[in-house]
């Protein structure tokens, strides 16, 4: 492949992984709309469905940023044997940013799944 090619790959898979967040994003956003106006009230079998889809539904895209962070490592080594890399794309290298995100993610449905337990298990103050 040209470096060009490589380089838009790269731009490619970069494109993804936002969309992959904001993926993320509605996904969290529908589970905590759905758990704070009917959490109280669905059943356990409800309750389970929708929270195993939504973890379902979460982790694949954190798999997601984790497939494109490496896609994007490849990328750019095929691009390094061709020519140097720049000092923006060494940092896009060495940046992590799919774990770091992905990570993010994971710390967001924990959260999410916590709120939802705890609309169906108030604390009686």
């Amino acid at each position: 492949m040209t470096e060009y090619e490589l380089l838009d790959l790269v731009a490619g898979a970069i494109d993804s992984m936002y969309d992959s967040t904001t993926l993320f994003l509605s996904i969290v956003s529908g589970y905590l709309l759905v758990a704070y106006l009917v959490g109280a009230k669905l059943t356990r079998i409800q309750t389970g469905i929708i929270s195993t889809l939504f973890a379902v539904g979460a982790a694949f895209q954190c798999w997601g940023l984790l497939t494109y962070e490496i896609a994007i490592e490849e990328y750019l080594a095929a691009k390094a044997d061709i020519a140097p890399l720049t000092s923006y794309q060494y940092s896009i290298l060495q940046g992590n940013a799919g774990t770091i995100i992905a990570s993010a993610l994971v710390a967001g449905t924990m959260a999410a799944l916590y709120f939802m337990w705890s609309i169906r298990h108030p604390k009686n103050e």
